[in-house]
């Protein structure tokens, strides 16, 4: 039986049903318009590009640990990838030099699996059963055949389809020469392309020449006099520096990342080279891959950690990067360190190979991505601290266990007024002339691994070594520690003008690499570029201080510069926010009296009257630690007052003004305060802790009796 009731509730229940319904179809719709803006932003659109088109940079393969691993993407390993190819079908192509070194292939559905290599060596055959010397870069023709520079076999290898892998060209020794096939003669090539016309043209970096191989085999000189330089002009009486990349456009033009010269260069069908403008912001640093698409637009990438795009002769952007490190991200927000290999696998879509985060990269445009799972969390290359401290830091000098004078220490001020910059490893006395050795075991990889011939700063990079103030590969009177390794140049009347190191060039614990110049002792950094870590930290073998630093004065300042000179009854008095400055410096056993070194860890702490912690202060705030380097260009500035710095930069005293209200920490630098307000007013004794990385502490000097008054 209905009753009046019920027919009283069932309007109110047709009306639930369609709110609910009119809800359910506006969330549907509101839904369906969410997926369809997701799908206009992941999906790649029809329309062309914007010439500048915003960037994303995303990790493709490898969790940023060096070493080898095949499978899935995400848990690949690399150990020092540097060129990349895509076929046809969106397979990845990636040259993974080393100690094992292989051609890699990443698969559309995300696996990493080894291609071609196993050991490093020399030899023809199938797949796994061939071997390669750090191959570099890598092309891929039509026919799906890639084409590998195996540079320290300075040879370049052909890979078919079905993997098995031949010698093109090349193979016989470091050389010059053209001719046929294995007769020709190549010295360290690094870069390869293929042209429409099926020629392989090589970067012979270090004959400082492009080579042409025709699909004859027969190989010739395409630009190139062999002497290092900049000169514009007919092919072979023009001069290259260092080429290490190229690629082929539409047309027949050859483009070369110069990276000597710090340029890209051009060869025209006609046989011209000429440079190509304009340059980026701030110019290239060691540009090593490029690419051109088939709109014509080069890509390049160069050691500052930088993709750039460039229409030829008309303009040229940053597409992603603004310096060394590691970052995904929009634009200028990414970071890779020492990019190599750049492919274009679509419009506005790049593969580059990050060598020194052993990662593969995705450079992509946000209208060309397609939806993907984001790389797993933690991704975080860095130095191997923990594998380089498993054993004992020798000497960089004969006899390797020591001990010698130390001269200077990580985080020094250097560089003249307005330019200061931290020092980035440990000064080891020695006297010009003196056997400069490899203090460990390792391998070259990049293609520029030495500078600045015959200066003071000359220098040379071992893997994560580098050796600063040394003749490079040569003894005092000049002589060629190895020609294997180190490529001299001489001028017209046969004197040495240049000494190179080649990328994948090995050296053994102890090894000679050099000798001290005038300057009078070795620098050794420890780490990345830019990211270096305290070596004294690695136990230099035989290293004693057990001298504790000196404080010589603490002096406030206002935060306008301004000294806090006001006392009263003997006491300072501070009100505000103030810088506390401290000048100190440190010694070690061993070293001559004059000798001042740097500190490794300040900070400071305010204790009652009685002695005990203020509030806010109940531990000591340690502000700066010198266990690395910091990579931000202003860092030096924050952490020393002005006035810092050495003799040789013409002050007549060593001095370190450490502002210890700023911070340093794992080499990240801010700039600080001390805000006096946080304080009750009355009297108090401000603490500085200054100490050595021995735990020496300074005692005299450290204590500064101050009065904070009452607010006016």
């Amino acid at each position: 039986m209905t009753t009046a009731r019920d027919t009283r509730r069932e309007p109110r229940r047709a009306r639930r049903r369609r709110r609910i319904a009119a809800l359910t179809v506006a969330i549907l719709l509101l839904a369906g318009a969410a997926a369809f803006g997701v799908w206009r932003w992941v999906y790649p659109r029809a329309t062309p590009l914007a010439s500048d088109w915003p960037a994303l940079v995303i990790v493709l393969a490898g969790d940023g640990v060096s070493g080898f691993r095949d499978g899935a993407a995400a848990r690949a390993r690399f150990s020092d990838p540097f060129g990349v190819a895509v076929a046809s079908d969106g397979t990845i192509y990636v040259t993974d030099a080393g100690d094992a070194p292989r051609i890699r292939r990443i698969t559309p559905e995300g696996e990493v699996a080894r291609f071609a290599g196993s050991e490093r060596g020399y030899l023809d055959g199938s797949g796994t059963a061939a071997r390669f010397d750090t191959p570099s870069g890598v092309a891929i023709d039509a026919t799906g055949t890639l084409y590998v520079a195996d540079t320290g076999n300075n040879a370049i290898r052909r890979i078919a389809p079905d993997g098995t892998v031949s010698t093109l060209a090349g193979g016989g020794g470091a050389g010059y020469r053209d001719g046929a096939g294995r007769e020709a003669l190549f010295n360290g090539p690094v870069g390869v392309a293929v042209d429409a016309a099926g020629r392989v043209i090589v970067a012979d970096t270090y004959n400082d020449r492009v080579r042409a191989i025709a699909p004859d085999g027969s190989v010739t000189t395409l630009a190139g006099s062999g002497t290092p330089g900049a000169l514009d002009g007919a092919a072979l009486d023009a001069q290259l520096d260092t080429p290490c990349g190229v690629a082929v456009d539409a047309h027949g033009n050859v483009f070369v990342a110069d990276t000597g010269n710090g340029a890209v260069r051009t060869i025209s069908p006609s046989g011209i080279v000429s440079s190509v403008g304009p340059l980026p912001p701030y110019g290239f640093f060691r540009p090593t891959g490029i690419a051109v698409g088939a709109d014509g637009l080069l890509y390049v990438t160069d050691d500052h950690g930088r993709i750039i795009e460039m229409t030829p002769g008309i303009d040229a952007r940053i597409v992603a990067g603004s310096r060394p490190g590691f970052a995904d991200g929009a634009g200028s927000d990414a970071r890779f360190r020492s990019p190599s290999g750049v492919a274009v696998a679509a419009s506005g879509r790049l593969i580059v190979a990050d060598s020194r985060n052993a990662l593969v990269r995705l450079v992509v445009a946000r209208s060309r991505l397609e939806l993907r799972l984001p790389p797993p969390p933690g991704i975080n290359p860095r130095f191997d601290v923990e594998a380089f401290a498993s054993k004992p830091l020798l000497w960089p000098l004969a006899p390797m266990d020591g001990p010698f004078e130390v001269t200077g220490t990580l985080g020094e001020s250097r560089g003249s007024e307005g330019a200061e910059r931290f020092h980035a490893g440990v000064d080891v006395h020695a006297v010009h002339g003196t056997l400069v050795v490899a203090v460990r075991d390792g391998v070259v990889t990049g293609p520029v691994a030495t500078g600045e011939f015959g200066t003071l700063n000359e220098w040379m990079r071992i893997g994560a070594l580098n050796y600063v103030h040394l003749r490079a590969g040569r003894y005092r009177d000049d002589e060629l520690i190895d020609p294997a390794r180190f490529v001299p140049t001489y001028d017209q009347t046969g004197r040495l003008v240049r000494v190179r190191l080649k990328r994948g060039a090995r050296f053994s614990t102890g090894e000679p690499i050099g000798t001290t110049n005038a300057f009078n002792h070795v620098h050794l950094n420890v780490g990345w570029p830019g990211e270096e870590h305290n070596p004294l930290r690695f136990r230099l073998v035989q290293f004693e201080d057990t001298v504790p630093p000196t404080i010589a004065r603490v002096r406030l300042f206002r935060e306008d510069g301004q000294p806090v000179t006001m006392r009263r009854k003997g006491r300072l008095v501070v009100d505000g926010r103030v810088l506390v400055v401290v000048d100190a410096w440190d010694q070690a056993d061993g070293n001559a009296r004059r000798r001042r070194l740097g500190l490794y860890r300040l900070g400071y702490q305010v204790l009652e009257a009685d002695g005990s912690p203020a509030p806010g202060f109940d531990a000591p705030r340690h502000t700066i630690e010198f266990d690395r380097l910091a990579a931000h260009d202003e860092a030096a500035r924050m952490v020393y007052a002005s006035g810092s710095g050495i003799p040789f930069y013409r002050r007549g005293r060593t001095r370190f003004l450490y502002v210890v209200t700023s911070t340093l920490r794992s080499g990240v630098a801010s700039r600080g305060v001390w805000d006096t307000s946080e304080l009750p007013p009355g009297d108090y004794t401000l603490r500085i802790l200054a100490s050595d990385l021995h735990g020496n502490e300074a005692l005299r000097n450290r204590d500064v009796r101050i009065t904070i008054p009452e607010a006016e």
